[in-house]
Parts: C-alpha cells; structure tokens; sequence
C-alpha cells in the first residue's frame, strides 16, 4: 500500500497545478494581445519618426501643415542651377532671357549664383517657360521687339523738335 503522505503530496501538487493554470490562462492571453498592441505601436512611432524626418527636410512626403489657402496648391520647385540650365536650353543669354521674365540680367545673374531667390511671381513665370520650346520663345522675343520703323521715326522725330541754331553773320568780320 502507498505511502498516504505521498499520495496526499501528489494530490495537492495536481490541485495546485490546476488552480494555477486557472489563474494564469487569462494573464497568458492579456499579455499576448498586449505585445501584439506594443508592436503595433512600436510600427506607428517608427514610422511617424520617419515622417517627421521627412519634414524637417523639407520633403514633400510628410503631412502638410495647414496652408493659407490663398497659397498655390503645389510648391514650385527652384534651383540656380536649373534655371541656368532652362536658359541654356532655350538658347538664351542673361540678357535676352531677363524680359522674358519681366526681370532684370542682374537679377538672373544673381539668381544663378544663389546670391538671392527669385519671388513667388517670378517662380510662377519661371515655372512656365519650363515647358515653353525654342520656336515658341522666338516668336515671343520678336513680339516683345520694338518694330525698326518706329524706332527711326522717333529718332528722326527728335532731331526735328530741336531749334535749328541761326548764325549771326557779319558781326565779327574784320576788313
């Protein structure tokens, strides 16, 4: 015959072993769900830390920030060097390109050495000769020249406002 105690000392461990598991079930599956919420999470910081990265660049992947709504719907995008690059490309010189623009040769110097940035007007103008051909700006630089005719009659105009000049004759002649 078995020990009593023995037995009684195995009966106890399996009552204990099953209240045990009774208790700690529910806890098993409580921090299951929370290390699967926690991973989530872990997921969601990581990725706004990335789009707040994003944002401190400058970049256009993060979430914008409320805008004035007077503002144009997309940012437009400028370099010096391809506004250097977009005068080259249509043939012209600083010179040539400035009216077109409406600016200065002074301003698209300095605007190409990054010396200073274009305004918003002048980004939008910029913006449009993008997609603007070589045959297309030809036909607008001989708009914006003055016509030849025009130009001699103003300078022939001028000469004949002037008074002509009368020599006094004879007031200093020695015989």
């Amino acid at each position: 015959m078995p020990n009593i105690a023995s037995i009684l000392k195995d009966e106890i461990i399996r009552l204990t072993r099953k209240e045990f598991r009774q208790q700690v079930e529910p806890l098993k599956k409580q921090i299951l769900a929370q290390r699967k919420q926690l991973t989530s999470l872990k997921q969601e910081v990581e990725t706004l830390r990335r789009g707040a990265k994003a944002a401190s660049k400058g970049s256009r992947q993060a979430d914008p920030v409320k805008k004035d709504p007077n503002a144009p719907a997309a940012a437009i995008r400028y370099s010096a060097a391809g506004l250097r690059k977009l005068r080259e490309r249509l043939g012209l010189s600083r010179e040539a390109f400035a009216p077109l623009l409406g600016a200065s040769s002074q301003a698209i110097y300095n605007w190409e050495q990054t010396d200073t940035r274009p305004r918003q007007e002048f980004l939008e103008k910029i913006a449009a000769m993008r997609g603007i051909t070589k045959k297309q700006v030809e036909s607008l630089l001989e708009q914006n020249r003055p016509k030849k005719g025009t130009a001699k009659q103003e300078i022939s105009n001028k000469t004949a406002r002037k008074p002509a000049i009368k020599k006094k004759s004879g007031a200093t002649t020695g015989a």
